[in-house]
């Protein structure tokens, strides 16, 4: 008999909710067993949520799970192996920390962190756990970004020098459900921070580290609120010069879909441009280094991996979350806990990389467009690298 996981979660909005229910119906060795939010109301009443409209009270969906309204005590109390990290987007890494001390397993949604302090705390706690972290990094999960990475896995594109991410998604209609999104002087939100979800795929098909940054944003014109940045983009670099621009907005009118990647190699090329209208996403590519590919060519791959069609072929469940990319992950996830492994597919480190260029860009751009270096905990710079001198602040003209 296969192993069972005993899981845990962490918030309970729309997407936590959902995480909670498709790991445990999707993902075979594990088990829902407790739950932790700050309203009891999302777990033992009706709730409606922007995606997916009316929903009966959880404990309903969920009986054999346990309510806490206490974080520490659910980890005291519910003798969990996994704990499923699904607050706000700017408190993950408290929530990470806290488990990983007790040896408990975690799968984090990103970003990982959003401080340089939280940072370094977590990657201390990490450093000394017994327990993984596996960065919930869902695009990485998607069909054509793990083409994108056979394509460089097999030398077709040659070595990246060049790539570009957008993330274009008007997230105005989610202010009222997640207030914590509502930009305000005191709860600024920049999406530049937000960097993810486009930097996880670029990142996991180049081994360097990006190490500087200059970012330029438009500031608010959409609606003209304080701190409500419409559009940011920001530019990196690698120590060996691989460029790589990020344009990231939550404040817009574009009805296009949301992601688009371009990779320019030494061999080759790789585009996955967003839906427009009735034309639907489309990935395309051609290398020098393959018979016929030539000129571009479109690939027949989607977003749902090939992998997860198979899984759900057994159990129809396992097909889960953005297209199939959160069953991709998480279902990694629970091969690495089920051999015995000691490294998560997508761990802290990989979290860190796709994060903390965010954090340095939004810097830069506070201060103008300035170049900034971009420091990493296991960088030797960084024991010298004063936290406390490097609030991101705005240079007074």
């Amino acid at each position: 008999m296969k192993k069972k996981f005993r899981l845990g979660s962490v918030g309970l909005g729309h997407r936590g909710r959902a995480m909670l229910k498709w790991a445990n119906a999707g993902i075979d060795s594990f088990e829902a067993v407790a739950t932790c939010d700050q309203n009891p109301d999302r777990f033992y009443e009706r709730v409606h949520f922007f995606y997916g409209g009316d929903k009966g009270p959880l404990k309903d969906e969920l009986p054999a799970v346990t309510f806490y309204q206490d974080y520490d005590e659910m980890l005291e109390k519910a003798d969990l192996d996994i704990v499923l990290v699904e607050t706000p987007a700017t408190c993950h890494a408290e929530f990470c920390a806290k488990a990983l001390k007790r040896g408990i397993h975690v799968y984090s949604d990103i970003p990982s962190i959003a401080s340089l302090e939280e940072a370094d705390m977590l990657w201390k706690v990490q450093q000394e756990s017994s327990a993984m972290l596996m960065t919930g990094a869902t695009t990485c999960g998607w069909g054509f970004i793990l083409a994108l990475q056979d394509l460089v896995r097999k030398g077709l594109l040659g070595k990246p020098f060049a790539m570009e991410a957008e993330y274009i998604h008007d997230l105005r209609e989610l202010w009222e459900e997640s207030p914590w999104r509502i930009p305000s002087k005191e709860n600024p939100w920049y999406p530049i921070t937000y960097c993810t979800h486009s930097l996880g795929p670029l990142l996991s098909i180049i081994d360097e580290d990006l190490k500087l940054v200059t970012c330029l944003s438009t500031g608010s014109h959409v609606t003209g609120l304080e701190c409500a940045d419409d559009l940011m983009t920001a530019t990196y670099q690698t120590p060996s010069g691989v460029i790589v621009r990020q344009t990231c907005s939550f404040i817009n009118n574009s009805k296009t879909g949301h992601h688009s990647f371009r990779v320019f190699g030494t061999e080759g090329y790789f585009e996955h441009l967003s839906s427009r209208g009735i034309e639907p996403a489309r990935t395309r590519f051609n290398s020098n280094k393959l018979y016929g590919a030539d000129k571009i060519s479109e690939l027949p791959v989607s977003f749902t991996p090939k992998e997860v069609e198979i899984w759900s072929q057994k159990n129809a469940q396992a097909n889960f979350g953005h297209g199939g990319a959160d069953s991709y992950m998480m279902h990694k996830f629970e091969e690495t806990l089920l051999n015995g492994g000691t490294k998560a597919p997508c761990d802290l480190k990989a979290g860190l990389r796709m994060t903390l260029p965010g954090i340095f860009a939004l810097k830069s751009a506070l201060n103008g467009g300035m170049p900034q270096k971009i420091y990493y905990p296991w960088d030797s710079e960084w024991k010298d690298f004063s936290l406390e001198g490097n609030k991101l602040t705005k240079k007074e003209k």
